[in-house]
């Protein structure tokens, strides 16, 4: 009788974990939006797949195999992260959940090497210029991101300036982890 339950108990558990492990917290129609970018970096003939993540980044990125005619061409990556706290960023509330977001995606080669970032939505008032996408070609060279080292600071958008340095640093750790 235990040895049933305690079976019955692990098997529900790897359910329930591999149901979260396939749940992305990410909006859907970001799914789309990086899409059509693929579709300029690679070809019109690319279909992304999503790949599961570590537990502890599914809830900022969502990972993707880029594939054309069976083959894997690359990888993309659509994240979360943080600008201004809401109501702006002098804002004292030191509260995490109180920060606007904003998404962005990275395409990488086949080889993990970043072929084009882009900012899918930013909706807060200040650091829109971080969607820039001559600011964001910086990213295109290198494989760790420093504010004032290989990425110039943006006056007026620091917040965001570091928040998308560090998801890109995350993204290349996550993408290393994952595959």
């Amino acid at each position: 009788m235990l040895r049933k339950t305690f079976t019955l108990g692990l098997i529900t558990m790897l359910f329930a974990t591999s149901m979260v492990a396939m749940y992305s917290y990410l909006p859907d129609y970001l799914s789309r939006k990086m899409n059509k970018h693929l579709s300029k970096v690679f070809s019109k003939e690319v279909v992304s797949v999503e790949i599961p993540v570590i537990d502890t980044a599914m809830i900022n990125h969502q990972l993707f195999k880029v594939v054309e005619l069976d083959s894997v061409v690359g990888y993309s990556m659509i994240s979360r992260a943080l600008g201004c706290k809401i109501g702006g960023c002098d804002n004292p509330n030191t509260d995490s959940q109180s920060f606007e977001q904003f998404f962005f995606m990275t395409a990488f080669d086949a080889h993990k090497n970043i072929k084009k970032v882009r900012v899918l939505e930013y909706t807060a008032n200040h650091g829109y210029q971080i969607a820039n996408k001559g600011w964001l070609k910086q990213f295109e060279k290198g494989e760790k991101f420093e504010v004032g080292k290989n990425i110039d600071g943006i006056s007026g958008a620091t917040i965001s300036v570091k928040s998308i340095t560090q998801g890109i640093n995350n993204q290349i750790k996550v993408l290393k982890e994952s595959l």
